[in-house]
């Protein structure tokens, strides 16, 4: 992979220098590749006065929440910048844990300028009733990463449906005789993953968590071909049998390690899989939209993380500066190319750097602008929680799927009103 160096980033955003040293605590997960970000900050540092320091916190949503959750409460200044997954700004918006950011540009005029720039997907998680309360790091979206020389082999494209996908891996396990060999692996450990795991297959089924008058509708003949789907895997051996302790890094290397034909996973897996020193399938990765039942569409889930200013902090007008080179094209463009980090801004989707390390970005634009939304609520982290410990738990084989279809309904009631 070509490897775009740190010198074409800019500091035309940061404005006037710092007039006295200000330190800046800005909090990542493990999976942010820190190490990166420390190398993208250096010119800001160099340029502004303003010392940033990392403070790293776990790798999954949930964990990094659960550690913020006591810091914001106790409304402590401890830190001023803060890497959120996007289904939090408004659940950060309405604890009044964000720091409002239309003040920051000096008219409404400048600030929709610039949000025209991004995604929508990004910006309708962090501009919310004409409030932004956060900053597109990068987008996300859930891919079908699949052995491309095993379906090359075996004479298969990649399956559009479900059903295509079930028999293509039956047909490659039986052909390579591999005891080791996975036909198809997700997430289904109780992370916020297996949120997406539950959601996928709702989806292309043609269901949702609520219809349109708002009405919890997960208790229905989708939501329940969805469980079967995700259950009748494990049942024939394509799937194995503890995909319930399956977290999302686990599933990337376990692909990585060339035992497992198709896989559900985030847009990092494609840089992973493809550069790192032990991965076992350099070369031989493809990736293809989700497939969906018959007669459906595909669909996937929008991932990715925005940066939000603590509304405790001290140093809110120098977050601010290290908020906007953060999210800055020649930022993001590095991070695309050397990090699998899908761009949040329009223009890089032409990058022929970015283009070149990453070729499914452009064939697969419309399935990235099209990700589909979990639940976007204040309530999330209830929700989250009942949706991803159900699903584990069907898949643990500790609740049926009539009990869980039950339990998720009235839960989700109870939680959001309806």
């Amino acid at each position: 992979m070509k490897r775009i160096g740190l010198s074409i980033i800019v500091l035309a955003l940061i404005g006037s220098l710092a007039t006295a040293q200000v330190q800046l605590k800005a909090f990542v997960g493990s999976r942010q590749n820190p190490d990166l970000l420390n190398q993208l900050v250096e010119p800001f540092e160099a340029e502004t006065g303003i010392d940033v320091v990392f403070e790293v916190g776990g790798n999954t949503s949930e964990v990094q929440q659960q550690y913020l959750n006591t810091v914001l409460q106790s409304k402590s200044s401890e830190l001023d910048l803060i890497i959120i997954d996007v289904v939090r700004p408004a659940q950060y918006a309405a604890a009044g844990w964000a720091e409002p950011l239309n003040a920051y540009f000096e008219s409404d005029a400048e600030l929709q300028a610039l949000l025209e720039e991004f995604l929508p997907g990004p910006v309708e998680a962090d501009y919310i009733d004409g409030t932004l309360w956060a900053m597109p790091a990068y987008t996300d979206a859930q891919f079908l990463y699949y052995r491309k020389d095993l379906l090359e082999q075996y004479g298969f494209d990649p399956p559009t449906t479900w059903s295509e996908m079930i028999s293509q891996a039956q047909a490659i396990m039986e052909g390579e005789g591999d005891p080791n060999l996975q036909g198809f692996n997700y997430q289904g450990a109780a992370i916020e993953g297996a949120n997406c795991t539950f959601l996928e297959p709702l989806w292309t089924a043609g269901g949702d968590w609520r219809d349109a008058d708002g009405n919890v509708t997960v208790d229905s003949p989708e939501g329940r071909r969805a469980f079967e789907f995700l259950l009748n895997t494990m049942d024939i051996g394509v799937t194995k049998p503890n995909i319930a302790e399956t977290a999302t890094d686990d599933s990337r290397k376990e692909f990585q390690a060339g035992d497992v034909i198709f896989m559900l996973n985030w847009g990092y897996v494609w840089a992973r899989a493809n550069n790192d020193a032990d991965s076992q399938v350099v070369g031989k990765v493809g990736v293809a939209p989700l497939p969906a039942f018959e007669g459906f569409d595909s669909a996937t889930c929008i991932g990715g993380w925005q940066w939000v200013i603590s509304a405790f902090s001290d140093n809110k007008d120098e977050a601010f500066q290290l908020i906007r080179f953060l999210t800055s094209e020649d930022v993001l463009t590095v991070q695309a190319a050397q990090d699998g980090r899908i761009p949040a801004r329009y223009s890089i989707y032409q990058n022929p750097e970015v283009l070149e390390a990453a070729p499914h970005y452009g064939q697969f634009f419309d399935v990235i602008v099209n990700a589909r939304s979990r639940p976007v609520t204040p309530f999330y982290d209830e929700v989250s929680q009942l949706i991803r410990t159900t699903v584990n738990a069907v898949l643990a084989r500790s609740m049926s799927i009539d009990e869980a279809l039950e339990t998720m309904q009235f839960g989700l009631e109870d939680i959001v009103g309806n």
